[in-house]
């Protein structure tokens, strides 16, 4: 499966819409707080760039009024020359209209200082330019712009740093987050998981919320609706079954009298016909009462009960059809006990037996069918007979389904026994050929 063709993750989509939206947003926030953090910047800075000025000014009137009337230096005049030399990043220059330049700091020569009042730039650097209050002088000064765009671009930086450590936190946060919150949809998806052919009980609707009550309405109104359909079906094959006891019954003992009244060879052989036809039909209607039951009926009781007498009532009915000479058991001297219903214990044994003794070496006396029920809950049914190939028995569990050389088999009986032990947690296994040997098969049921 591709990875655009995979089911993406709730949880992941919604940590990573949120993530994008916060982190969009901070971005955002980041840029807006950083414009109004340069804004009061660029007048911090005009203000400085006023002050330096307002500052160098008021000393070179002074010393060229000194300098003027050959008054000696005074403090100032080393101040300024001091401010010349080592005026950090400013740059300035002043200049009088009839003496021309009076004054430049070091790196001004290389300025193109404009002639108008006031702030201006020209992309390098920042200028201020006035006039003093005395004399013909006026000041120009300049600092780089570099300075203020290193200060947006730090504040920027340090606003949006913290997203490193911030968002994994937060995507982390989110995911967990969500799955708490969706924790509902994962148990809501457990419950419908276990729905099936067998449990198609009503999800609960307890702890639910609000959002998810509409979908496990519908879910159970849907189960509800599938569980009549089965139950039609099961009513009508049981009914049918049920119903055609007696006539098949009647017509059973018609032909069984025509048979032995009738001196015509020829109608003793086609009712005999007849007769083995209905008996079959007959096995066909109970094994379909057997599939109702399987289907619908509780198969676990709310008491455990001893299933040995269940196995002992079982194979006597077998032993008076064909002789206690085909069959061995084997029961334990204490209790099995189990809380499976003893009818559909019965129902397993019942069939396995009659697999055995219809697929297997037709119950020779030397090789009897093996009959075992240990105490730990496992029934084993044994007979000789050729191995079964693999692929046979993958599909012998399906309805109406046989193996090779079949003979009279409704093809109904191991997918009963599939049923009730898919029903019952029970689970049942064929194997073929038989432990210990290289021939037969062994159906076991652990219940």
């Amino acid at each position: 499966m591709s990875l655009l063709s995979r089911p993406r993750s709730l949880r992941l989509r919604i940590a990573l819409f949120t993530g994008t939206l916060v982190t969009v947003f901070w971005l955002v926030a980041a840029a807006v707080t950083t414009g109004l953090l340069f804004d009061v910047a660029n007048k911090v800075f005009d203000r400085d760039l006023r002050a330096t000025a307002e500052r160098i000014l008021p000393i070179v009137i002074h010393e060229r009024f000194r300098e003027r009337d050959d008054e000696p230096r005074t403090e100032r005049s080393h101040e300024l020359e001091q401010m010349r030399r080592h005026e950090d990043d400013v740059e300035f220059i002043v200049t009088s209209e009839k003496s021309g330049l009076l004054l430049q700091s070091r790196g001004a020569g290389d300025i193109a200082f404009p002639e108008s009042d006031g702030f201006s730039s020209d992309g390098t650097w920042r200028f201020y330019v006035t006039e003093g209050e005395r004399g013909d002088f006026t000041i120009a000064v300049a600092r780089p712009l570099s300075a203020r765009r290193d200060l947006a671009l730090a504040a920027m930086a340090a606003l949006s740093l913290p997203l490193l450590i911030v968002i994994p936190l937060m995507l982390f946060g989110i995911f967990l987050l969500v799955k708490k919150v969706l924790r509902p949809v994962g148990q809501l998806e457990r419950d419908m998981g276990a729905r099936g052919p067998t449990n198609l009980s009503p999800i609960p609707s307890e702890g639910m919320p609000s959002e998810l009550l509409p979908v496990v309405d519908s879910g159970n109104r849907l189960l509800e609706r599938i569980a009549d359909g089965f139950e039609a079906e099961r009513s009508f094959a049981a009914n049918a079954a049920h119903e055609m006891r007696t006539p098949l019954a009647g017509a059973i003992a018609q032909a069984q009298r025509l048979r032995a009244e009738s001196g015509d060879p020829t109608a003793v052989a086609r009712a005999g016909e007849i007769e083995a036809s209905l008996k079959r039909l007959s096995r066909y209607g109970e094994k379909l009462m057997q599939l109702a039951r399987a289907e619908g009926a509780r198969l676990r009781l709310d008491a455990p009960t001893d299933l040995r007498p269940v196995v002992e009532i079982v194979l006597e009915d077998f032993i008076r059809a064909h002789g206690a000479e085909h069959f061995t058991l084997d029961l334990p001297k204490m209790p099995v006990m189990s809380n499976l219903d003893p009818d559909a214990f019965g129902i397993v044994l019942r069939n396995l037996v009659e697999n055995a003794l219809t697929h297997g070496a037709h119950g020779a006396p030397d090789r009897p069918v093996e009959i075992r029920l240990s105490a730990d809950c496992l029934l084993s049914v044994r007979n000789d007979g050729e191995a079964i190939p693999a692929e046979t028995l993958e599909r012998l569990g399906r309805r109406f389904m046989r193996g090779d050389g079949a003979g009279n088999g409704t093809g109904l009986g191991l997918s009963i026994i599939h049923i009730i032990a898919e029903r019952s947690n029970a689970t049942f296994t064929l194997l073929s050929p038989r432990s210990g040997h290289e021939t037969g098969v062994e159906g076991q049921f652990r219940f």
